[in-house]
């Protein structure tokens, strides 16, 4: 078995991306059946996009953190139920305005971490926790948060956008290291100060304003891969990722096959057209973050990846979703 069959054979199995296999049967039904559910820039996108009677649009998106962090990491729960939160918001082309959280617990030293994980991120992302429900008698431990935010309508960025011929370009922060309580994650957040993590992520605030972007994620724990099917999936187009490409910005201590499943604190992934490059690369470069082109956009209804000059197909999706549901707004 060659490095890219055993490396396409890691991806379909893990985790992070298999677990979305289930969300376009369960988005479909929430849209056929609830109370129009069929609104656009809604269920699919990392926020949701809710029309006003202003020149913006308000932003809503939530997070659940896994028990198991809860449990055993229970500061790192709260403070990534906020990150999380933050950059849906972001990868939107939005600021963040206000944070809710549901805490459930029944051991006060979790509880008392969770909350200080949570007033941690607070702090560091600039946002205020205006509402919350608290179960200190829970016989699960969980936290679930919730944050707005707003954008522009003019400047809003949609994970669906991507057009064939576009470029997919990864922009992240080159300093951190393998996160303490996730390991499949890149920490460039612990150590900073709060204007460092908002220079970073106010990147796709420029970018959005320059409106040089067709489509944006950030990469959470389906990893840069997932993140990338996702999008591309959603965009209604297929695409080649190059992993060669990915393995020249593995951190040194990271390996490949660790790389393209990790999720990213301060990652996002982009689309735009080539002649946008040299000003992705120029505002990235302003906000402490690297861009590198990782793969392109195609007309065709699959995910390829492609390893020293082998190519073998990720997912295709021309008989049905596989990670995302129909895009209403294309």
């Amino acid at each position: 078995m060659s490095r890219l069959e055993e490396i396409l054979k890691l991806l379909l199995s893990f985790d992070g991306i298999s677990r979305k296999f289930v969300l376009p049967s369960i988005i479909d039904r929430l849209r056929l059946e609830s109370y129009n559910g069929n609104t656009p820039h809604s269920l699919g996108e990392d926020s949701a996009a809710i029309g006003t009677d202003s020149d913006d649009f308000v932003l809503l998106t939530t997070d659940a953190i896994v028990e198991d962090l809860c449990f055993n990491h229970p500061y790192a729960a709260g403070f990534n139920a906020v990150l999380a939160n933050m950059m849906d918001i972001y990868a939107a082309g939005g600021t963040p305005t206000s944070f809710a959280v549901a805490l459930s617990y029944s051991d006060p030293k979790i509880g008392n971490a969770l909350l200080d994980g949570l007033i941690s991120g607070s702090q560091i992302f600039r946002v205020p926790i205006v509402r919350g429900h608290t179960n200190p008698r829970s016989s699960s431990t969980y936290v679930v948060g919730s944050a707005t935010g707003t954008v522009a309508k003019t400047n809003l960025l949609t994970a669906g956008g991507t057009e064939s011929g576009d470029i997919l370009i990864l922009l992240f922060d080159e300093v951190g290291q393998r996160g303490e309580s996730y390991t499949l994650g890149w920490d460039s957040v612990t150590g900073r100060t709060s204007d460092d993590v908002v220079l970073r992520l106010s990147v796709m605030n420029e970018l959005a304003n320059e409106r040089i972007l067709t489509a944006a994620k950030d990469v959470s724990v389906a990893g840069i891969i997932g993140t990338a099917g996702m999008m591309l999936e959603y965009s209604g187009c297929g695409g080649t990722v190059s992993l060669d490409s990915l393995d020249s910005t593995c951190p040194s201590e990271i390996p490949l096959e660790d790389w393209i499943r990790m999720f990213i604190s301060l990652g996002f992934l982009v689309s735009t057209s080539e002649e946008n490059l040299p000003e992705v690369k120029r505002i990235a470069k302003a906000h402490g973050l690297r861009a590198t082109v990782i793969g392109r956009a195609d007309e065709s209804k699959a995910v390829k990846l492609v390893l020293n000059d082998e190519e073998c197909v990720f997912f295709d999706f021309s008989n049905g979703g596989i990670l995302t549901p129909k895009n209403l707004n294309t």
